[in-house]
């Protein structure tokens, strides 16, 4: 593989899944510092690295086309190379954020276009603006689910590695008790499809996992709503929808991302005094 040095910006992380090779790893949705496109890194152990980053974090690392994931966007990453910058900050209604994010390469007018693009040329991530919410729910894991998720985690704990603490780190990892899925339109009135999507991102999941543990389950599914319905309240944000796929499901997208900067009011401009003939 050819190594890349690029300068990426960190805009997602998805809930954390086992690996045979490398333990447990995140799906990372990242900005290209060069040409602006939406890319997904793998892999990535992000609470094993010395460096961690966050949301909106940029960083310096090696990456190559990952030749055995067809989807465009798809990017190896050599983690050993990772060098975390400057953050870019929520300042002016996020307006550094919006430069970068709202480009229009990146935005699609509806699910209804992202298909057709990923039809054309493979496209699997986009972002699309809903006009509405039409609600956030939960389903519970099944018991099938759960026996996959530790016999997945059990095959990775039977892989020793010197660079990883595994049983000290990898037990500590559990299968979400429930999935989040969000029913909404899109903006565009042409896409009339009512969409329901699993969400995968794991900053709504991190939430769950500590409500749960401070409330208990019925109140943490209630302030994951609440917080979901919040931050994509269309009165106060402008928001945007990260989607992309799987690699096994190619026309099936997914919520892997949030984007909802305030709404930025117009300035108001004052009419000139009028004169007055005397």
């Amino acid at each position: 593989m050819q190594w890349i040095r690029k300068r990426l910006l960190i805009w997602g992380t998805t809930y954390p899944e086992f690996s045979k090779k490398y333990y447990e790893t995140v799906c990372t949705g990242a900005i290209d510092g060069d040409t602006g496109k939406l890319l997904r890194i793998y892999p990535v152990t992000l609470r094993h690295l010395e460096q961690r980053f966050r949301h909106y974090h940029w960083i310096e690392a090696d990456v190559g086309r990952n030749t055995s994931d067809v989807r465009p966007e798809s990017y190896r990453i050599n983690q050993d190379t990772i060098v975390v910058k400057e953050s870019i900050p929520t300042d002016g209604g996020w307006i550094g954020r919006r430069e970068w994010v709202l480009r229009p390469g990146n935005v699609f007018k509806s699910v209804a276009a992202l298909l057709d693009a990923q039809a054309a040329d493979g496209t699997s991530l986009g972002l699309i603006k809903p006009g509405r919410i039409l609600g956030v729910r939960v389903r519970k894991r099944t018991n099938e689910e759960r026996a996959e998720w530790i016999h997945q985690r059990d095959k990775a704990l039977a892989i020793k590695d010197l660079f990883v603490d595994v049983d000290a780190k990898t037990r500590d990892l559990v299968l979400p008790g429930v999935e989040y899925r969000m029913r909404f339109l899109c903006a565009d009135s042409a896409c009339t499809t009512e969409h329901d999507m699993s969400v995968l991102d794991w900053g709504v999941y991190a939430l769950s996992r500590k409500q749960y543990r401070l409330r208990g389950r019925q109140q943490a599914e209630h302030d994951v709503i609440a917080q979901l319905e919040r931050s994509l309240d269309m009165t106060k944000r402008d928001a945007y929808l990260f989607l992309g796929n799987s690699l096994a499901h190619p026309r099936a997208f997914m919520i892997v991302g949030l984007f909802y900067p305030p709404i930025i009011q117009a300035p108001v401009i004052a009419e000139p005094p009028q004169l007055r003939l005397l």
